[in-house]
């Protein structure tokens, strides 16, 4: 049975159609992408199933009472409640079992003292926990813990209102997880996740038992997760069986497939037409047929071609001197090292990305050498032929504020306060030609900024960028809100750059593509790799489980300096404390985390609960690491 249906559905925005005719029917388990280029309608199409936004044309059907969760590009959310309290409003039925469960077990504790008939509530008790069996609303709390650990939220008593746009965009990921629905609807889920969120996501969704609509730039998750595409694009949505894989193979058989009936159709034209001009003298009515079937030909309907994105700067030398960084340090606003003692000299051919976790410092460093961050140590020196350019998270937002006039900025001013002309390949392009190539069609170029989608804006900002015909690209996490379409051309691109790239990024697939080094955060330090990120991710996997073997030593008489030492009296007795304190503590976990979930609605006691939980798990963490170290000493 269909959860939701879309019925001979239409949409379209004046004279752009996004979609007509179109039939779609969601059921339960079902893992849906949505595909297509930036702008073509996929946002649009998602809001419509989620029925926050109305169709133009056809129906929208929904079974009754099913949960539906969206979580869109731009997150709606109280900005008075805490982290924590956005997360438990959305826990939907598991939070009303337990609120339930606690006013029923208060009402039967009430009747014993006295005296009256329990019979009814201890009835209504037993079914609410049968319900709460079910749904497992007893491990609420815990997978609230998890879930917001494993997207990297910790400030979980911070007011939504003071959180930045990714920050409240993994809150609002972390709401809908939790909460459990019977339709996820998921639009670029991955913003703003490192890679190990990313991974994490990717085997939640894999687990995910209800019905699953997403919208994703990750190709692999893309790939791994869904089981059926809709592709919207040029005023269509299609329908494709399989995964990502699957698509691609069928998309180039299809387009193979076309290509050849196109040709075969302008050779029966051209025969045909020949034949026409040749003027044949008798009118009978076979000619006549014949005649009429050429004017068919002449007039059948034809898809539209999609452009190509043309991407493309003009070569600027790079001396041997690019990016030379000597004991850099940077510190965040609290005084916490987020990069100590870094050296590297950049080259002219370098590929190389930057990887870690959210809040390690990746952007800071993008930011340190395009001079947008004070230098605090060390010494950073860029080449005199270098010409950067900095394709950030930010100022694609930019493009859309308003001239120093006040006036809307439309996409030929974007590109026009850059350059009137640009030389490309030995052919001069003006600021409509060039924008053309980025897929920007002339009616559309005399627009407002701010009608375009955010993908599209990413692209015009990539546009206005390759203009200044740079020879060094700082690119900061690139991937977010393209189209992979788009992302297919970039990779081509910078695998044709000539020059150096430095990518900040948490798209494995980007990554693969286009790095040959990485520096990974590690604990305020980067550590240097050989390779792309799918080698650094088996290196280090095989680290963690397979740790290679030590060679052995030339002699088995080892130097008095490899001697493994023994534990001190003092450490003996820290052994002996952590073995009393260890168990003590874990019992007071218990009661806190038994506690917090008997805690309901009391905001108030969940965050004090939650804190000392937070501080106690992180010191028994401690603990049990000195432990296993100090154990492994001889005595």
């Amino acid at each position: 049975m269909s959860l939701i249906s879309l019925v001979g559905a239409g949409k379209d925005f004046g004279l752009r159609t996004l979609f007509e005719g179109f039939d779609l029917h969601i059921a339960a388990g079902d893992r849906l992408g949505l595909i297509g280029p930036n702008g073509a309608g996929k946002s649009t199409l998602m809001r419509i199933l989620a029925g926050v936004e109305p169709l133009g044309s056809g129906q929208r059907r929904c079974v009754p009472r099913t949960r539906i969760v969206l979580v869109d590009q731009e997150p709606q959310l109280d900005p008075g409640r805490t982290v924590l309290e956005q997360v438990f409003s959305a826990s939907g039925e598991k939070m009303e079992l337990l609120r339930r469960f606690t006013a029923v077990s208060e009402a039967l504790a009430l009747a014993h003292r006295e005296g009256h008939d329990d019979s009814q509530l201890l009835a209504e008790l037993g079914a609410l926990n049968g319900r709460m069996d079910q749904s497992q609303a007893w491990g609420l709390e815990q997978q609230i813990r998890e879930v917001l650990q494993r997207l990297g939220i910790a400030d979980i008593h911070k007011p939504v209102g003071d959180l930045s746009g990714g920050y409240r965009k993994r809150v609002a990921l972390a709401a809908a997880l939790v909460a459990d629905p019977e339709v996820l609807l998921l639009d670029e889920p991955t913003n703003h996740l490192d890679a190990d969120g990313v991974q994490w996501l990717q085997d939640y969704l894999q687990r995910f038992a209800g019905a699953l609509v997403l919208i994703t730039h990750d190709r692999y998750v893309l790939d791994q997760v869904t089981r059926r595409l809709v592709e919207v694009d040029r005023g269509e949505a299609r329908t494709h069986e399989g995964n990502y894989a699957t698509y691609l193979g069928r998309k180039a058989e299809a387009e193979a497939d076309a290509a050849a009936s196109e040709a075969k159709l302008k050779g029966v034209l051209r025969r045909e037409l020949e034949w026409l001009r040749r003027g044949p003298k008798a009118r009978s009515t076979k000619q006549k047929a014949r005649i009429q079937r050429i004017e068919a030909l002449q007039q059948a309907p034809k898809r539209q071609q999609r452009g190509e994105l043309a991407l493309a700067s003009e070569r600027r030398r790079l001396g041997k001197q690019v990016i030379e960084a000597e004991e850099l340090a940077i510190w965040a606003e609290t005084d916490r090292p987020l990069l100590r003692n870094f050296s590297y000299a950049f080259n002219p051919e370098d590929r190389v990305g930057i990887i870690g976790p959210n809040g390690s410092g990746k952007s800071s460093l993008l930011d340190l050498i395009a001079g947008r961050r004070e230098l605090q140590q060390g010494s950073l020196v860029l080449g005199s032929t270098v010409r950067l350019a900095y394709f950030d998270q930010h100022s694609h937002t930019v493009l859309a504020e308003t001239d120093p006039a006040g006036r809307e900025r439309r996409l030929i001013d974007v590109v026009s306060e850059a350059a009137q002309q640009v030389k490309l390949g030995g052919s001069t392009l003006s600021a409509s030609q060039l924008l053309e190539r980025f897929l920007f069609p002339p009616a559309q170029q005399h627009q407002p900024v701010a009608r375009l989608s955010g993908g599209e804006r990413r692209r015009l900002h990539l546009c206005r960028l390759l203009i200044e015909a740079p020879n060094v690209l700082l690119l900061d996490e690139p991937t977010n809100d393209l189209d992979v379409q788009t992302l297919s051309v970039l990779e081509d691109f910078l695998e044709d750059f000539q020059g150096c790239v430095v990518i900040v990024s948490h798209d494995r697939y980007f990554l693969d593509r286009t790095v040959d080094r990485l520096f990974s955060f590690e604990n305020g330090e980067l550590k240097r790799f050989e390779g792309n990120y799918s080698d650094y991710l088996e290196t280090r996997t095989y680290t963690r489980e397979e740790p290679r073997p030590r060679p052995a030593a030339p002699s088995q008489c080892k130097p008095r300096s490899e001697q493994p030492r023994r534990r001190s009296y003092k450490e003996s007795r820290e052994l002996e404390r952590l073995e009393s304190e260890l168990p003590a503590w874990e019992a007071r976990r218990r009661e806190l985390e038994q506690r917090l979930s008997a805690a309901a609605s009391d905001y108030a006691s969940i965050e004090t609960l939650s804190q000392e939980l937070a501080e106690l798990s992180a010191r028994i963490e401690r603990g049990e690491d000195r432990w296993l170290e100090l154990s492994e000493l001889p005595a």
